[in-house]
């Protein structure tokens, strides 16, 4: 038996079966994955907006209000995230209402931060940043938290604020100077 097959049919017929699998994983992916997904982390108090990028990691920007306590408020959502994806397997952004003057204060005591993060001196690092933040006049608050994982760095002026959080990567060497 002799099959008489039409190549333009076979084309469009492909072309339709791909098109169709490719709709019912974006379907699935934005309604039983990135909806729920959202709707849970915009219960957490302080989060405003949550965007989600989907690359080769998926990247979630979360706008944050004005929260109490940064490492609290991450660790929640970090929670979440962990129900939905796997772990480092997504990166969180947290998006700030900082202007220049925070940006300003945040460079001044970038150095100290970072030298925490990689000599783990983090009394020292506290000491630092304390000594540098408290010269400020304009400056309303700052918070400065560690963890096992990070170093959450808060700091507001009026109705601007700022946050960063440093993931740790733990050094093996330590200078004892």
């Amino acid at each position: 038996m002799r099959f008489n097959l039409k190549w333009p049919v076979v084309i469009m017929v492909f072309l339709l079966t791909f098109a169709s699998i490719y709709a019912v994983n974006y379907w699935r992916q934005q309604r039983l994955i990135k909806e729920p997904l959202k709707e849970a982390l915009l219960e957490i108090e302080a989060v405003e907006d949550i965007s989600i990028k989907n690359k080769q990691n998926t990247e979630i920007l979360v706008t944050l209000g004005k929260v109490e306590d940064l490492s609290k408020t991450y660790k929640s959502i970090e929670e979440i995230m962990l129900l939905t994806y796997p772990e480092n397997s997504f990166k969180i952004t947290v998006i700030d209402r900082r202007n220049t003057y925070l940006e300003s204060l945040y460079e001044k005591v970038h150095f100290s931060l970072m030298e925490g993060e990689r000599l783990g001196n983090y009394t020292k690092m506290s000491k630092e940043v304390v000594r540098l933040l408290e010269q400020e006049q304009e400056l309303g608050d700052y918070r400065l938290r560690v963890d096992q994982k990070r170093i959450y760095l808060q700091l507001a002026a009026g109705d601007n604020f700022l946050y960063e959080v440093v993931p740790l990567t733990f050094a093996t060497e330590v200078n004892n100077a």
